[in-house]
């Protein structure tokens, strides 16, 4: 179970057992755990982009995201929170852009864990209840096995597929549409 909380400037916080998803902050501590996962090519591989080399490229990124009004609306960094953890530790990202499109990312050494299902799980009714989004819409590479076991786990279906639809370095990639209905999603319950 989830529980959203209001914070500053219409932002939300969401907490889980084990997860607080807020939104991104400018800190050195955001941006290293960030760097970790943006400049490993096994977690870039489905992202979109190639792998950062440097820590003024996630820097950049970061600024990009606090200056987005979806920053901790629509759009949150993935903190870990149980004990042994420490303080939060930034683990990933997960967000809805392009309208209703949802991404997400983990840092290779939390995968397996099932955090990024916890956040899933996390923001799908946030986003249906108090977004009062209709569908939630996703683009995943048809290689992306464990994505699309997740995304079919919390009850997406596939919707279409598209040869050659993005370019990452000098390799085309293909896209395997899939999509949750607010209704469908409602039904399962």
């Amino acid at each position: 179970m989830a529980t959203i909380s209001h914070v500053e400037d219409g932002k939300v916080e969401i907490s889980t057992a084990r997860l607080l998803l807020r939104g991104a902050r400018a800190t050195t501590a955001d941006e290293a755990a960030l760097y970790e996962a943006f400049s490993d090519p096994e977690v870039m591989k489905y992202m979109g982009s190639i792998p950062h080399t440097c820590l003024t490229s996630t820097a950049r990124w970061l600024s990009t995201m606090l200056g987005s009004p979806h920053n901790g609306v629509t759009d949150f960094i993935i903190t870990l929170t149980t004990p042994a953890a420490g303080c939060p530790v930034a683990v990933g990202k997960i967000g809805v852009w392009k309208d209703q499109e949802i991404g997400f990312f983990l840092a290779r050494k939390y995968w397996g864990r099932g955090i990024a299902q916890e956040a899933l799980n996390a923001v799908i009714p946030y986003f249906f209840g108090e977004v009062e989004m209709s569908e939630i819409t996703a683009d995943v590479d048809p290689d992306n096995e464990s994505c699309i076991g997740l995304l079919k786990k919390a009850g997406f279906v596939v919707k279409g597929f598209e040869e050659r639809t993005y370019k990452v370095g000098e390799k085309w990639c293909d896209s395997l549409y899939m999509m949750l209905e607010k209704k469908a999603w409602q039904e399962k319950g």
